[in-house]
């Protein structure tokens, strides 16, 4: 296998870093010689010294030592690395990993002309189910398209909680190799249709209704900004079905456009559309914004601001 002596991975998504790190690590030392031959520091904390000291030092019992450092633009010397990137050790592999620098950065740039360099991009929206159906894929599982889609919708679209729900419904199923409604219903907290009755209920002006159902979601360890997020893309997917639906598209065409296929999501988001030509969607989503910073920066009670959310949405 080749190695190369430097590496630079940038993403704003922690797992896409960390899979990255771990493959590498994984082709490059064998797990029972990495006592002695890995060692992971932060940016912060990592002196200069002891860095150019571990990637010189000849491995222990291995063809290789890696140092991993992370957040490689908070060290302060990192310049200092350039001088040793230019003549870098054959039997060190120096992996440097960035969730803050852009391409644009004179530290990319510098650090990049003597490393691999890679920005690993995480999916946009319209792909994240493909790459929820990739990841039950490498797990031995399969999912529907527009389940997956389902399961995007409700927990959300970072890659870390995603692959966490993907974990927990492969062990739901055991050894059933297809993965069901039925679990996601028993793996999300609340479960699937308590999660589209709250939308419903928004979408009706039922507030009775969508209390009962937040109260029910909130009571099952749903995270009140996850509720948010999954309002704020449902209210998004609504402007962008309604801009469509202006062009000339059927209610129910907009949906497909979409990528919402899934029969019961089709007729409730089409529901949903009729519905919504009476709101200021733009305004709904000012509202839920406003919201997820109360829920980060304010010390009232999530049950009080998740309240009165509702009612801005209802009115």
């Amino acid at each position: 296998m080749t190695v190369d002596p430097a590496y630079l991975f940038i993403s704003s998504e922690p797992l896409l870093l960390n899979e990255a790190v771990a493959d590498l690590r994984d082709r490059a030392i064998p797990p029972e010689n990495r006592d002695l031959n890995y060692l992971a520091l932060y940016g912060w904390d990592a002196e200069i010294g002891t860095v150019l000291e571990f990637l010189q030092t000849i491995p222990f019992l291995a063809d290789r030592r890696m140092l991993e450092i992370r957040e490689i633009q908070k060290l302060s010397d990192w310049k200092k690395l350039l001088d040793y990137l230019k003549d870098p050790n054959p039997q060190s592999c120096l992996v440097m990993t960035s969730s803050e620098l852009k391409r644009k950065d004179p530290a990319f740039k510098a650090l990049s002309r003597h490393s691999r360099a890679s920005e690993l991009k995480r999916p946009h929206d319209n792909a994240l189910a493909g790459w929820v159906v990739k990841r039950f894929h490498e797990s031995g599982k399969r999912i529907d398209h527009d389940l997956a889609r389902m399961l995007v919708m409700i927990a959300g679209s970072s890659l870390s909680s995603l692959s966490t729900e993907v974990e927990k419904l492969v062990l739901h199923a055991g050894e059933r190799d297809v993965i069901e409604e039925a679990d996601l219903d028993a793996s999300l907290p609340g479960g699937v249709e308590t999660v589209f009755s709250l939308l419903d209920a928004i979408g009706d002006g039922d507030g009775p209704h969508a209390m009962i159902c937040l109260k029910r979601l909130m009571e099952s360890g749903t995270r009140p900004e996850q509720l948010v997020h999954m309002m704020a893309r449902h209210y998004r997917q609504l402007i962008r079905a309604g801009a469509l639906i202006k062009s000339g598209m059927t209610p129910g065409d907009a949906a497909a456009r979409l990528g919402i296929r899934y029969p019961k999501l089709q007729e409730k988001f089409t529901r949903q559309l009729v519905r919504a030509k009476n709101r200021d969607l733009e305004y709904d989503l000012e509202r839920l914004s406003a919201t997820d910073r109360l829920l980060k920066t304010s010390p009232i009670p999530e049950a009080v601001v998740m309240d009165k959310l509702l009612l801005d949405l209802l009115v």
